[in-house]
């Protein structure tokens, strides 16, 4: 089936805070990639395969991360629906891959006036430090008074914009209405969705560092387990929307 967006959860997550199930999910990714393991690890592999060729276009990594990250959901939806996947069902995402590219402008115009003030500070310090060696010292600490600040900053923004791909990917918004609407949910929800990024974050990455064929299991699993959530709170359900639930219980 064609997800979209179901309105009614959507108002919903932006009023009240979520019956959070982090464990379920957690659970939920590791089945479904331990039924499947072969054909999410090869897909990951493909696709950082991907990612880096696309590399010698600059920003060729970025525009390619939104549509893969939808290609793990669609995949989703037909093993939970006992629905038989071909492996071309991961790249689905890219049939939509226009939509990203105004949030990508948006997010690298953002990352570069916040690169701004740092690299003129760090320039600045590297001045004083040529002229006189004794403010060394002070540039090392200032790197590491900086540096946590950016980490926060990054950890902030990845709440407020967790949402922002998939309401762009699966609902009729543009992207500053996306970035709205996510904002809206990350922030009344904000420490789940602090604690749901913090493990997505440690999940795409752990393998890695444990064995690095290890991120073709746990980046799957992270992907798996954002949609099993994304899905939850804001899309329809398989059968019916809840207006229909609404609408059947009212009867």
């Amino acid at each position: 089936m064609n997800r979209t967006l179901d309105q009614v959860k959507v108002s919903r997550a932006t009023q009240n805070k979520f019956d959070f199930r982090l464990g379920d999910y957690i659970n939920q990714s590791f089945k479904i990639f331990g039924d499947n393991w072969l054909q999410f690890a090869l897909f990951t592999l493909v696709s950082a395969i991907i990612s880096i060729l696309s590399v010698v276009t600059i920003i060729g990594p970025y525009l390619v991360m939104f549509p893969l990250q939808m290609g793990y959901g669609h995949v989703v939806d037909k093993i939970e629906n006992g629905e038989s996947f071909e492996f071309n069902d991961f790249f689905k995402g890219f049939e939509k891959w226009t939509r990203f590219i105004p949030f990508f402008l948006l997010m690298l115009g953002f990352s570069l006036l916040l690169m701004i003030p740092f690299v003129l500070l760090m320039g600045g310090f590297g001045l004083l430090v040529n002229e006189n060696e004794s403010f060394a010292p002070l540039f090392s600490l200032s790197i590491f008074a900086i540096l946590p600040l950016f980490i926060i900053i990054g950890i902030l923004l990845s709440v407020v914009t967790f949402f922002t791909p998939y309401i762009i990917y699966y609902g009729n918004y543009g992207v500053i209405d996306s970035i709205k609407l996510s904002y809206k949910i990350g922030m009344k929800n904000f420490w789940y969705i602090l604690l749901t990024v913090l493990l997505y974050s440690i999940l795409s990455q752990i393998g890695a560092y444990i064995c690095f064929v290890g991120i073709l299991a746990t980046f799957p699993i992270a992907q798996i387990m954002a949609y099993l959530l994304v899905k939850d709170f804001l899309l329809i359900d398989d059968q019916k929307t809840e207006i229909d639930l609404l609408g059947t219980n009212q009867e």
